[in-house]
Order: C-alpha cells, then structure tokens, then sequence
C-alpha cells in the first residue's frame, strides 16, 4: 500500500507540467493566436507575462491548500487539488482566439491562467512533503525526487505530444485546430491520476499529529506569528533552482526559436531527449544526496551552476549543433542534481504540524517570484539589454543567493527526524 501511495504522488505531477510543458512550447504559436501582431516582441513578452501571473497566483492557494493539508491531511488534500488543476487545463482548448473575439481572447486566457495558479498553491509542494513522510529514513531524497520525476514526465509527454502532432497535421490545420488536441487529452489524463490518487494512505506523520492531538488549530496563524524563518529559508533555497529549471526547460524552446532559429520541431525534440534523461538522472542524484547529505548538496548544485551559466550561454551562441547539445547536456546534469536535493531539504527543514502550510507558502513564493517570472524576465533581459548572455547573469546571481542561504541558515537534516 505505501508502495502504491509512492506511485500515485509522484505521477500527481503529470498535468501540473504537462500544461506549462505545453504553454512553454506554444508561446510563440500563442503569441500570435491571443495578442495583436502588431509587434510580435511584444506579443511575446505579453504571452510570458500571463505565464508569469499564473505563477504569482499560487501564494494564494498555498494558503487554502496549505490549512487543509495540515487540518485535514495530505492525502485528501491532493486529491481535491487534481480535481480543482483539470478544469481549467481543458478549458484552454476551447478558447477563442484574439482573431475571433479581440480583446477578450487574451483576458480569458489571463483568467484561466489566474484560476490554474490559484489550484496549482499547494500541489507539487504537497508531492514533496507526502513523498518524504512516507519514505524510510535512510532514503528520503531518493524517494522525494519522484516528485521531481513526475514534473519531468508531465513536461516529457507534453514535448512528444506536440512534436507528434506538429508532425501529423499541416502548418495551418495546427496552428487553427491542431494545437487544442492535447489540451483535450488532458482530460484523459485528469481521470488517470485522480483514480491512481484515490489509492494513496495518509502519512504515518499525519496521522501521529492526529493521534497526538498536535495539529495546529489555524495553521495559517501559526505561520506567520512563529515560522516566518522558515518562509524565507525556502524562499531562498528554492529561488536557484525555480529560475535555472524553468530557464532550461521551459524558456529555452522559446530561446532556440526566436534567437537561435531553430525550429520547432528541431527545439521539441531537443528537451524531448533531456527531459526523457532526466527521468532518469533524477532518482539517481537523490541516491548521491541520501550518501552525501543535504548541505553538501546544495553547497556544490550553487556553486555548479554559478559556474556553468554564463560560460554555457556564450556556447550556445555560436550556434554549432554539437556544442549546442553538450551545453544542454551540462545544464540537464546541473538541474538533475538541485532538484534531488532542494524537495527534500525544504520539507526537512519544516516542523510538522504546520509543514504543509509554510512550506507551500515559501515554494510558491519563491517559484511566484523567480520561476514563473523567469521567461518573461529573460527575454524582457534580452530585448532591452540585447545582450542574449544576460539570462545567464541572472541566474548566477539567484545561484548566489540560494548558496548563501544554505552556508548560513542550513543545518544538515539527512538524519533528522520529521516527527
């Protein structure tokens, strides 16, 4: 039955990144369907900027899935946030473009984009703290960057599913119909991941604050008047890992199309083969992180990657196919190791009775503030700077910031108990 439990929290992820796995690929095609093309930068920029406010919504349902998951259980909690994620992931696929209706084609976008932030406040977060109350001690990274895994897979099948359907369909039957079929499968998807989520155990966590009578009256309340510390601790470890993650793989379609020129086909199948590695990669860097330990980790990711960024940008410019996969290739192996490790240090770093409230108030944040915005603040860098190595300079500096917070606010919790 744990084992069960395990399975079904880590596929939870699936339509969360499915979806943004889709909208990051489309932004272009969207730029034109929902905005004026009167000037396609700005369209563009606009189309990231809904992407960014879905994103700053989330501290919003942090707060109501937070008080639930720590009043009412994980489990539960999980199960109404994939039914709250899929109405508004369907309803894209019947939205009318600005061509049909003008104005308002951009605004319901806007709105649904809002409504998927606010059920998207406490679902990955939640993943994390269910994966690491139900995993044994000695394996808690390895077991909690399933997580991860999901995410990777929800954005792996978003990628082959357009590619699929860039490949099947002409230029213009995709880009009036083609386009809205795997929203429509998102459907199909909805069904499959509440039904594995009706098989998941509460966390013997949970349950003992039940037992206990431990569980916080107002977990909200409790937060902010005593936790704060812990907010920004994840804010700050989190940040790094937020902006590299969606700059990779969210951003970089965009990044190879607009000023690479490559093609969409070509920029599919490039993070279709990294993201497929990091489905594996991942649950391997978790089982480096259980040997190691948490701060070492997150010592080495900061440093890495503050390492390779600007470096790896420059490469990326001289547009040869080779060098162009290898730094990808880095970068995939940079990405892998963090996200093993920042899921299971934040929930390590949580008292238990108010986990699920803090820790999805500080994700979300964190992700608001620097993963959402991180395309829109990229290619804002780019097209003001026109320096196109300036991504790379803001992710030093995130990196620099998430390396401080765990040389001086980070103790090593590998073998702390969550209790």
């Amino acid at each position: 039955m744990r084992l069960r439990s395990v399975i079904s929290g880590s596929i939870g992820n699936l339509l969360e990144w499915y979806d943004f796995g889709l909208f990051a690929i489309y932004s272009p095609l969207f730029s034109r369907l929902f905005f004026p093309n009167s000037d396609p930068h700005v369209a563009l920029l606009m189309t990231l900027g809904v992407l960014a406010i879905g994103f700053l919504a989330r501290p919003i349902g942090a707060l109501v899935f937070g008080y639930l998951g720590d009043s009412r259980g994980r489990a539960l909690t999980l199960r109404l946030s994939i039914l709250m994620i899929s109405i508004p992931t369907l309803l894209i696929a019947f939205l009318p473009t600005y061509a049909s209706i003008g104005i308002a084609a951009p605004l319901l976008l806007l709105f649904i984009r809002i409504w998927q932030g606010v059920s998207l406040g406490g679902e990955y977060s939640g993943n994390l703290i269910y994966l690491t109350e139900m995993a044994p001690k000695h394996f808690r990274a390895t077991i909690t960057s399933f997580a991860a895994t999901g995410a990777n897979l929800g954005i792996l099948l978003a990628s082959l599913v357009s590619a699929i359907c860039s490949y099947l369909f002409s230029d213009e039957f995709f880009q009036t119909i083609g386009w809205r079929i795997p929203y429509l499968l998102s459907g199909l998807l909805s069904i499959f991941i509440f039904v594995t989520r009706l098989q998941m155990q509460e966390t013997p966590v949970f349950t003992h604050l039940t037992k206990k009578h431990l569980l916080s009256v107002n977990p909200i309340r409790t937060v902010l008047q005593t936790n704060l510390p812990y907010v920004l601790r994840t804010v700050g470890l989190s940040c790094m890992g937020s902006t590299f993650y969606y700059l990779c793989f969210i951003y970089m379609p965009t990044f190879l199309l607009e000023n690479l020129h490559y093609s969409l086909r070509t920029a599919s199948a490039l993070m279709t083969f990294f993201i497929g590695t990091m489905v594996i990669m991942v649950p391997i860097a978790g089982l480096l992180c259980d040997a190691i330990g948490r701060k070492k980790m997150l010592l080495f990711n900061a440093a890495f990657i503050a390492v390779i960024a600007i470096p790896g940008f420059y490469f990326l410019l001289g547009q040869k196919d080779i060098i162009v996969f290898m730094v990808l290739g880095i970068f995939t192996i940079a990405s892998s190791l963090e996200q093993a490790t920042t899921g299971v240090s934040v929930v390590e770093n949580y008292p238990a009775k108010v986990r699920y409230t803090g820790l999805s108030i500080g994700y979300n944040i964190s992700n608001g503030l620097f993963g959402g915005t991180a395309p829109f603040v990229c290619q804002w860098l780019i097209d003001k700077t026109h320096i196109l190595i300036s991504p790379a300079i803001y992710i030093v500096i995130c990196a620099c910031i998430t390396g401080l917070v765990s040389l001086f606010f980070v103790k090593e919790t590998r073998e702390c108990s969550l209790w």
